[in-house]
């Protein structure tokens, strides 16, 4: 039960990581359009995307793995 419990935490966090990164990707633009060239605000938002993918891919990899122990 435990482990299911951790895959919705591991969801959760993988899409609001998500969300993030998406406002903070637009938020880098409004500043880009008032004047400002390099924007590290991007970088998070990098950071934050590849944090959320690697969220998703080990609720990828442990679905495979029960279903190998199921078959």
């Amino acid at each position: 039960m435990s482990e299911l419990l951790n895959d919705k935490r591991r969801l959760v966090i993988g899409v609001v990581l998500i969300f993030s990164a998406i406002a903070t990707f637009i938020y880098g633009l409004l500043e880009r359009s008032a004047g400002k060239d390099f924007n590290e605000i991007w970088m998070l938002a990098i950071v934050m995307f590849l944090g959320a993918s690697v969220h998703l891919q080990k609720i990828g990899k442990r679905q495979k793995k029960n279903q190998k122990k199921k078959a």
